[in-house]
């Protein structure tokens, strides 16, 4: 359920240098955003894409994501370095938990935002799972 990718890092003497090239990823970007000043210890997220596809990335700080996948598999991963970045397919439920002050989550995103793409309540979600298992 999880894929972890690593990305790109170019280190001199003067700075470190993080590469997000789109094609490793697996889509095409159409959207980037980040989520910022969130307090350690808020938990974000609580739905699931129909078909949406993102990696999330943690440029500074630490956040736990967890994924779900409605049919009794979840996975946890820190992400807590720039480099590390977490593909997250559609139908999966995630959740993220802030886990140290001024982290800041990037998103790349498959599509727009569309709010029929969305699942907000976790039963339907399961009910979403368990038909796309079928």
């Amino acid at each position: 359920m999880e894929k972890l990718l690593q990305l790109q890092k170019i280190t001199s003497e003067e700075a470190r240098i993080f590469v997000f090239e789109g094609e490793k990823f697996g889509f095409d970007v159409k959207r980037i955003y980040f989520t910022r000043d969130v307090p350690v210890g808020q938990i974000r997220g609580h739905h699931a894409h129909k078909a949406l596809r993102q990696v999330l990335l943690c440029p500074h700080g630490a956040i736990r994501v967890t994924l779900d996948d409605g049919l009794g598999s979840k996975e946890s991963t820190v992400l807590d370095t720039p480099e590390k970045g977490l593909y997250v397919g559609p139908a999966l439920w995630r959740t993220m938990e802030w886990l140290k002050p001024e982290s800041l989550l990037l998103v790349f995103a498959s599509q727009n935002y569309i709010a029929e793409d969305y699942i907000r309540d976790y039963d339907l979600f399961l009910r979403f799972a368990r038909n796309q298992s079928k």
